[in-house]
């Protein structure tokens, strides 16, 4: 990498990190991109050079989760099963995302950029759940209906918990505790079925 890129990859974490304290600390209504720029000692216009607009920061850590995730799905160990090999790739994507301090209640007028509607929020999550599926299927010659059947579940639960503990008002400690829980019960029972059935290939063709 040239010292060119190196600068701007140092920069743009440097937003992504400046964001996520803001965000944390005051919500993401209340945070400005000035407030982000400053915060990461660079000039507004540098901000817009890197991202469209702040939610855009929320979306640039949720794929470098992703790409945690597949890298762990990719280190599979002799013998470890599916569900396992799965938990533990969620285990360092939720631990990512307890790093990264993102929280964040998305309330408000928030919900009102293009980037929030319903067919943007639903082919994000597809985008998420094809690369964790496939990069399953593929480190553990498992069929892609069951992969994305694992990954669905998971996905689900983890969502599911995290927004009932912080519902509750409870803290993010425990929503963190609940969301590595609710994975594992989710995926215990692929336990048993996340092999290809033994009376021939996928039959739905995927």
């Amino acid at each position: 990498m040239s010292l060119r890129e190196r600068k701007k990859q140092q920069t743009r974490q440097a937003l992504i990190d400046a964001a996520g304290r803001l965000f944390d600390e005051q919500g993401f209504e209340a945070t400005t991109v000035e407030q982000i720029a400053a915060a990461a000692e660079v000039s507004t216009r540098t901000f817009f050079s890197y991202f469209r607009h702040k939610a855009d920061v929320l979306f640039n850590n949720s794929v470098k989760r992703v790409d945690a995730g597949v890298r762990v799905l990719g280190s599979r160990a002799p013998g470890e099963r599916p569900a396992a090999l799965l938990a533990r790739a969620f285990d360092v994507m939720l631990e990512e995302s307890w790093e990264m301090g993102l929280t964040i209640g998305l309330v408000g007028e928030a919900y009102k950029l293009p980037i929030f509607s319903p067919q943007a929020t639903v082919d994000r999550s597809n985008t998420r759940m094809e690369r964790l599926a496939v990069a399953l299927a593929s480190a553990c010659e498992i069929d892609r209906v069951t992969a994305y059947a694992m990954v669905g579940a998971a996905i689900g639960a983890v969502s599911g918990a995290v927004a009932v503990v912080l519902g509750a008002g409870r803290s993010d400690e425990e929503a963190l505790a609940a969301a590595h829980r609710a994975c594992r019960q989710a995926l215990t029972g692929f336990d048993r079925t996340d092999r290809r059935p033994p009376d021939g290939p996928d039959r739905t063709g995927l």
